[in-house]
């Protein structure tokens, strides 16, 4: 797999061939197509984002204007696999000739005279098991995130919630895992945790922490961004701040250094 860094200052549109910033300057590499196809946008914000309603204020321009822009592409219907399985929530795709299904399933565990609710997430093919997941807590989360299939891979994404004993919360910032054809990919790269897995324009894409910063990987390519954080996997009021998947574009709410941004990555016309 081929690291692309690029750290971005002030920037207006960031495409993978050419890259359009000021008050900085950036060494940049150029990757094989289609990831030049790829276009981010990233817009600085005044604040941090607030939610009910969502609002934000960019450093120039302003919300309506911003989201206006795609407006198109983010309302195009994304498609949608979720089921239920036996009762569970649970998703469902087919590679060539099998159908999988990926759902959570529930056990109660006691320890130290507590009991909670773990789940575990599996995967079948047709009635066979071919992955199981401990994902930690039941929460209002769901942990079972998603289940895609391209080309000849399957993948399945899983958010590892831990609670605090005596706890109905869930944490801020669950750990994301993400599994191609049953592997990890935070084991595999050796991320801190992977998330937010969609396919833009028909080719896989998805966000990765690795020592602390948060990039993003398209079509194998992985690009670094350094973003501090990424709200994601939040839920109620605070869900507005969750990446917004379509089919040829993401948005999404960033932190690097202290400056919040508004971020949307790409194919567009």
């Amino acid at each position: 797999m081929k690291y692309i860094n690029k750290r971005i200052c002030w920037v207006t549109i960031l495409t993978l061939a050419t890259l359009v910033m000021g008050g900085c300057t950036s060494e940049q590499m150029v990757p094989k197509t289609p990831i030049t196809e790829l276009t981010i946008e990233e817009h600085p914000l005044k604040f941090e984002p607030t939610t009910d309603p969502l609002t934000f204020v960019p450093e120039q321009g302003s919300q309506a204007e911003l989201l206006a822009k795609h407006q198109q592409e983010r309302e195009l219907p994304v498609p949608d696999n979720s089921m239920l399985f036996e009762g569970q929530p649970a998703f469902s795709v087919q590679t060539g000739d099998e159908d999988l299904v990926a759902v959570e399933t529930y056990n109660k565990t006691v320890e130290n005279q507590t009991a909670s609710q773990k789940v575990t997430v599996q995967v079948l093919k047709g009635e066979k098991l071919i992955l199981s997941i401990e994902a930690g807590d039941i929460s209002p989360i769901n942990n079972l995130r998603g289940l895609w299939a391209y080309s000849d891979h399957w993948v399945v994404e899983v958010a590892h919630v831990t609670l605090a004993p005596d706890s109905n919360e869930t944490p801020l910032e669950p750990n994301g895992e993400i599994f191609i054809d049953g592997k990890s990919l935070n084991e595999t790269y050796g991320y801190d945790q992977s998330f937010g897995f969609q396919l833009i324009h028909g080719i896989p894409f998805y966000f990765f922490q690795q020592n602390g910063n948060i990039g993003i990987s398209y079509n194998g390519e992985q690009i670094q961004l350094e973003y501090d954080q990424i709200p994601h996997y939040q839920c109620c009021s605070a869900s507005a701040l969750n990446p917004k998947s379509a089919p040829n574009m993401v948005s999404f709410f960033a932190q690097r250094q202290g400056t919040w941004y508004y971020v949307e990555i790409g194919v567009f016309e």
